[in-house]
């Protein structure tokens, strides 16, 4: 009976003062209207979830690591640079967290963690969405590492599981990262990345080195069997007859007047200090089971220390002019890796995406003659273009000719449309198949795994009724990944597959 006594007591002054005895309920009570918020160290941030009520104790633990940025770095740079990077993110997760509710705390250089209490589960995907950009953005910009491009590895665990689980946070961060290994480090030569200013690509074109890289000269006239990425769940797909397409003269031109308008009250160009890095994005091929394709994409970079814009955000606001200087550059490249694939024996896929207004008759060759310079059998084989941009306010007669110029190629088309509308597949006339950029979901279609599932299955199975094969691009979470392919789209990338790399190759067996 004495030691319960003689815990209701402190000594002060050698004074007895005795020490109410309170509930659990208050001292809960007590913690929450004395939690801290914003950066705790890794006790407090411990302490302050443990005292969380029932409700909030149901919220996510959102964690971040930088394991693959260090990898890529290598222990001798990561050592340098560790400090330097724990900064950056500090900063990054301060500017977009609620300084009065938010709390976060480092694990350590590469690890740090967030929780926020207050955020709804949309409020909370967005922020984390953001923070994750601007982080990659701000320690990656349009950089290459070891041939490859590090990412942000993203999770989120409940909070209840994390109290009393050391390893909660490493599994979880473990079952968030890419499903498949980057590839093996190349030669120096072989990570040579593509990237010029725009200053540089609208000059004088630079004269060929006397023994190109990619010269076929003395190369084998056979580039190999045909890389296995042919589409599931779908029945072949007649081309229209030519006398059944319609007219083509100048269908584009009252639109591309409308864009150019809209560009220039919006004032945002290319400056010619303007840099351009292409790089290339692994895709799961479901019909072999690996990855067997690789998809162009660009990364726009306006200035030094800039945000980087990646894929269809670098085509953000700018005027149909400009797109057509993206996908020239894009279009340019593309076609020198063809030729090293073919020339290299290699079964490799190529998907290039470029914008529809670049398909106006006065442009179209600039996208055409790049791969006219291939060898006929790698684009029949090897390449698959992608047309993206279109809208619902497209007109019909626009969209049942959009892949009539890429046609004398001889590779097949494939056409990106938005999630939201896919009554606009029957319109695609000569397309091998639609799909869809998760990146492009505006904010207010950005939802749970489920609910995205489903509409994702609803636009594949108006592909279906179209007969043409379905794909999706940019899926982040690996538990998607496997979701998709399980139901039978062709084609899936994203950060759940692989990060991207400086030129498409895959691991030798």
């Amino acid at each position: 009976m004495l030691a319960p006594v003689a815990d209701m007591f402190r000594n002060d002054d050698d004074d007895i003062v005795p020490v109410p005895l309170r509930s659990r309920r208050a001292e809960r009570a007590d913690r929450r209207r004395l939690r801290r918020a914003g950066y705790l160290d890794p006790l407090q941030f411990m302490e302050v979830v443990a005292g969380l009520g029932r409700r909030e104790a149901k919220e996510r633990l959102h964690i971040f690591s930088l394991s693959d940025f260090r990898k890529a770095a290598g222990a001798e740079k990561w050592n340098r640079l560790g400090g330097l990077v724990e900064v950056a993110v500090d900063q990054i997760i301060r500017r977009h967290i609620d300084p009065e509710t938010d709390f976060y705390t480092r694990l350590d250089a590469e690890t740090a963690c967030v929780v926020l209490p207050r955020a709804d589960r949309k409020v909370a995907r967005t922020r984390v969405t953001t923070i994750t950009r601007d982080i990659a953005s701000h320690l990656f910009g349009n950089s290459v590492l070891a041939g490859r491009r590090p990412q942000v590895v993203v999770a989120n665990v409940a909070l209840s599981e994390v109290l009393g689980n050391r390893r909660a946070i490493r599994t979880a961060v473990a079952a968030a990262a890419p499903a498949a290994a980057p590839p093996p480090t190349e030669p120096a030569a072989a990570q040579d990345i593509h990237r010029v200013t725009l200053a540089k690509l609208l000059g004088e074109p630079e004269a060929a080195p006397a023994a190109a890289p990619y010269s076929i000269s003395g190369g084998p006239r056979h580039g190999g069997d045909e890389p296995v990425w042919t589409v599931m769940h779908a029945e072949p797909r007649p081309r229209p007859a030519a006398e059944t397409m319609p007219a083509e003269a100048e269908w584009i031109d009252a639109e591309l007047t409308q864009r150019a308008l809209a560009a220039e009250v919006g004032g945002a160009h290319l400056a010619p200090e303007t840099s351009l890095t292409l790089v290339w994005t692994p895709t799961w091929v479901t019909s072999s089971s690996s990855i067997g394709a690789f998809h162009a994409r660009v990364i726009r970079l306006d200035e030094e220390g800039g945000e980087a814009l990646e894929g269809v955000n670098a085509y953000a606001d700018a005027s149909p002019v400009e797109a057509l200087t993206l996908d020239r550059f894009v279009a340019t490249q593309a076609a020198r890796e063809l030729t090293g694939i073919f020339v290299g024996s290699r079964r490799i896929g190529l998907t290039v995406p470029v914008h529809w207004t670049s398909l106006a008759p006065r442009w179209r060759d600039c996208i055409r003659i790049p791969f006219e310079e291939c060898p006929a059998t790698a684009r029949r084989r090897f390449l698959k273009i992608e047309v993206f941009g279109l809208n619902p306010d497209i007109s019909p007669g626009i969209l049942h000719s959009l892949c009539n110029p890429l046609e004398g190629l001889g590779c097949d088309v494939m056409v990106r449309l938005p999630l939201s509308v896919p009554e606009m597949i029957g319109a695609m006339r000569g397309a091998r198949a639609v799909g869809v950029d998760l990146a492009e979901l505006p904010e207010e279609d950005r939802v749970g795994d489920d609910e995205l599932f489903a509409r994702l299955e609803r636009f594949r199975d108006a592909a279906r009724r179209a007969r043409v094969p379905c794909y999706v691009w940019s899926v982040r979470r690996r538990a998607m990944i496997e979701r998709l392919v399980d139901a039978g789209f062709s084609l899936v990338n994203g950060a759940g597959v692989m990060g991207d790399v400086a030129h498409p190759m895959v691991t030798r067996q």
